[in-house]
């Protein structure tokens, strides 16, 4: 009895680490105003866990019986497909501008390091959690060879206003930061998106503009 315990109580631990990793990763992309955050990534790596444990030790029971085989890796493979689809719904594709690829390689990833928790890969699991964390870090940055103007394109899911987009390019401007174009994508009575083709001033990066965006309560999600 005491070693049934010890055996589930470590299958739920291995659940509740992978799920503290995706909450990690998670508030990371909530923080940047992604569309994917803390609570997505946490429900992706606790049911990945969840997965491969179930699929590793939920069928002990039946091994010993004649004429049954299984397949350990069967649930773990099915898992890996089924993230496919969260990840296309993800990504969004609005004429010749597309968005989302980061977060949706980013759940793709989440989705492994569950599975190598809930397999018993601890060390694996929590070292690309911080290897992951680090890459976001870092990309976000503005490194560049030279450091000089970076031209980008910021991506604006928001609520509407009256002059809400007019209000933005204001301030992007005062902070030298030169908006070349804007396009305007109405999705319903409620929700607009807006793509900034921008040009950013010597040593300004994507944690300066997420700051300058955090002021318009009225903007759900970010992408830059």
């Amino acid at each position: 009895m005491k070693e049934f315990a010890f055996t589930q109580s470590d299958y739920l631990l291995r659940v509740l680490v992978a799920a503290l990793c995706g909450l990690v990763i998670g508030y990371e992309r909530e923080a940047r105003m992604k569309l994917a955050g803390i609570r997505t990534h946490t429900i992706i790596a606790m049911a990945a866990s969840l997965m491969v444990v179930v699929s590793k030790y939920g069928f002990f029971d039946v091994i010993t019986v004649d004429s049954v085989s299984v397949d350990a890796s069967r649930v773990a493979a099915s898992v890996v497909s089924g993230i496919g689809f969260l990840g296309a719904g993800i990504i969004l594709n609005h004429k010749n501008s597309i968005s989302g690829i980061t977060t949706s390689a980013g759940t793709w990833a989440t989705l492994g390091i569950g599975m190598a928790i809930g397999a018993g890969m601890w060390v694996l699991g929590i070292g690309s959690t911080v290897m992951l964390l680090a890459l976001q870090f870092l990309f976000h940055r503005n490194l560049r060879i030279f450091n000089g103007s970076n031209a980008g394109r910021i991506l604006l899911h928001m609520r509407k206003g009256a002059d809400t987009r007019e209000r933005i390019i204001s301030t992007l401007t005062k902070m030298n930061i030169q908006v070349v174009s804007t396009h305007l994508n109405i999705y319903d009575n409620s929700f607009i998106e807006v793509s900034l083709s921008v040009v950013f001033p010597k040593g300004f990066s994507a944690e300066n503009t997420m700051t300058l965006m955090a002021n318009y309560p009225e903007i759900a999600s970010i992408d830059i």
